[in-house]
Formats: structure tokens, C-alpha cells, sequence
């Protein structure tokens, strides 16, 4: 078997969601043993997974051949391309984690099937830590409201707790690392999540974890770090429970909705720290290897089907852009760039 990755983050050296994704699987498809090719032509292989090329999706549907496409293409089904043809027969869209494929079906998508799969987590990379120093808790904050974190550092503090903060756009993975070896569990004021990678990776380093979570995707306050363009989310998705840790049992640590549990979460987790085993779930679940597989398992589920042999790639290239035209994300998009 040999896998088509079709995804811009390929020769990308910057660090992102998207790039994490597809470096963690790469390693993944290595261990098991699968061949890859990078952006080839949809005509000329069998398997071909479309990981966050736009393109690719109106090129598939000129082809006509079953592809896996996600799960960094498209945040809504309104976000694909405009000028395209549906995706073919025996198509799967992946999302990242159960809850935003659940927003898909609610809004109505229907023309392939919906599935998720979670990107692997190096467990070479985020070891099992052990942890002397019972006085540090780890506390990572992303994208919920400020007064939010300054009644958690005050409930942290009064309870005889120091803590290291991590705050989601102000700090570098180094500082992260150095932070889950020096404490000994974890509070997470997270925003909704469709997979949570960087809350896996505490994980995998044995660190349980207290989680605050997120439940719906209006939870999410954005700073706007980059002056990147916002998402407004349809209201009607305020029906749609979301979760900060969607990969996640007790072995992991604590789920709480509502600050009011925090404290006795935490002085509960203090005297029962030798219960949980994150890195058991995590090892079990998301592995590089087991992530790879699960991405292979996908392809033996599609019919290979007679496609045309021409190559779309850049008639698809031109209808992509051209749809730009159309997008009132691009604009704003632009705008932003321009402004900044």
C-alpha cells in the first residue's frame, strides 16, 4: 500500500495544530510499515488522503475516486470549496474528535460519511515523568474568560499550592515540557476541543489532570493574538455539547463544569494521586502506532472504483481560488492581513 497525503503542511516547519497532525502520523505510518507520497495527483494512486488541501476535495470530485478527507479542511460544511462537485461514493470525512462531527450531521452535511480519529500522541517524545515536588500544579489556560483564571489562581494559592502557568499564545512548547516535568497534577481551563493534543501530551507524561471544561463552543473567548479572523459560530450550535478533554476516562484525572467543584477536585486529586494512570489511557488509545492504523483501517473500508485518468490538480487549483472570490472568510482574512 502506498498513502497519497495531500496536505499543505508537508514542507512546513512551523509548528501548528495542522503540522502536528500530520508529523505525529507520518511517524505512526513509519512504525507500521506504510509507503507515502506527498500532493501527487488524485488519478494516480489508490489511497489518497486529503489531510487539509482545499484543492484536493474539488479535484476528488472530477476524479470520481473514494478519498479520506480531515480532519484539518473545512471548520464548517459551509467552509468547503463553492465550485466543486461532491465528494465521490464511499468517501469519508474524519473528523477530530466525536463532538465536531456531531456539528456536521446538525447542520445537515450528508454527501459522504462521517467518522473521527484522533492524530497519534509520541509517547518517545512526552515521557512518563516522575514527579518529587508535590507542591506545583500545573495550570494551562486557553481562550476563556480572564476572570475566569484569576479565581482559579486564588483558589490554587489558598489551598498551599504554587502553581506554573501556561497561557495559550504566550508561551513556547520548551517552556510547556519543563512545566509538566516540575508539577505534580494539572488544571486545565480549556476551550472546546475536537481532539486536545497538547492536553494528551501532559497526559502521556503521566501527569492527571483536573479538567474545567468547556461545554459549549461559545465557552471559547478568543484575544484574537494574531488579529486572525473570528469564527462566528451559527447560534443553532448552542445545542451541540462540546468538551475540553473528548479523549478522556478516569484514569486521566477529573472533569468538573462548574468552578465550584474545583476545590475539592483538587484536594481530592492531592490525596489520591496515585490512582490514576493517564499515561495506561493514553498508550491504549493514542498511540502513534494505533492513531496509523486506525488511519489505514479507513482506506480497506472504501471500494476501489474506475476513476479518470486525468490530472485535475490545476483546473481544481484555479476553481478553488476563483471561489475565494465568493468567501466572506477570505475577505476578512485579507483585510486582517493587511491591517496588521
Amino acid at each position: 500500500m502506498t498513502l497519497n497525503i495531500i496536505s499543505k503542511q508537508a514542507n512546513r516547519n512551523r509548528i501548528t495544530g495542522p503540522k502536528k497532525v500530520l508529523d505525529n502520523t507520518l511517524k505512526g505510518l513509519d512504525a507500521i510499515g506504510v509507503n507515502y507520497v506527498f500532493n501527487q495527483p488524485i488519478n494516480e494512486y489508490d489511497y489518497n488522503w486529503i489531510h487539509d488541501n482545499q484543492e484536493a476535495i474539488i479535484e476528488a470530485g472530477f476524479v470520481g475516486k473514494a478519498v479520506l478527507v480531515g480532519p484539518n479542511t473545512a471548520v464548517l460544511p459551509s467552509d468547503l470549496p463553492l465550485f466543486r462537485k461532491k465528494l465521490p461514493q464511499g468517501s469519508i470525512y474524519i473528523h477530530p474528535g466525536f463532538w465536531s462531527a456531531e456539528v456536521w450531521r446538525f447542520l445537515g452535511y450528508s454527501e459522504s460519511r462521517l467518522d473521527f480519529w484522533p492524530a497519534g500522541i509520541n509517547m518517545e517524545e512526552f515521557i512518563a515523568t516522575p514527579r518529587e515536588d508535590k507542591s506545583k500544579i500545573l495550570l494551562y489556560f486557553k481562550q476563556r474568560e480572564l476572570s475566569l483564571l484569576e479565581d482559579i489562581k486564588k483558589i490554587i494559592t489558598n489551598l498551599g499550592f504554587e502553581y506554573i502557568l501556561i497561557h495559550y499564545g504566550f508561551y513556547k512548547e520548551q517552556e510547556y515540557k519543563k512545566a509538566l516535568k516540575e508539577c505534580r497534577f494539572g488544571v486545565w481551563i480549556g476551550c472546546s476541543e475536537s481532539q486536545g493534543i497538547g492536553l494528551q501530551e501532559a497526559l502521556a507524561t503521566d501527569l492527571p489532570l483536573i479538567v474545567l471544561d468547556a461545554t459549549s463552543i461559545f465557552d471559547t473567548v478568543s484575544l484574537d493574538l494574531q488579529s486572525s479572523y473570528q469564527y462566528n459560530f451559527p447560534k443553532s450550535l448552542q445545542a451541540i455539547k462540546t468538551t475540553s478533554a473528548p479523549y478522556f476516562d478516569s484514569r486521566c484525572g477529573i472533569i468538573i463544569e462548574d468552578i465550584k467543584g474545583l476545590k475539592k477536585s483538587i484536594q481530592f486529586m492531592g490525596e489520591h494521586i496515585d490512582k490514576y494512570k493517564p499515561r495506561e489511557f493514553v498508550e491504549e488509545n493514542l498511540s502513534l502506532e494505533i492513531s496509523a492504523e486506525l488511519l489505514v483501517g479507513y482506506f480497506e473500508q472504501m471500494d476501489n472504483q474506475e476513476s479518470k485518468s486525468y490530472n485535475y490538480q490545476k483546473l481544481s487549483k484555479i476553481l478553488y481560488y476563483f471561489g475565494l472570490f465568493f468567501q466572506k472568510w477570505a475577505w476578512i482574512w485579507i483585510w486582517r492581513k493587511i491591517i496588521r
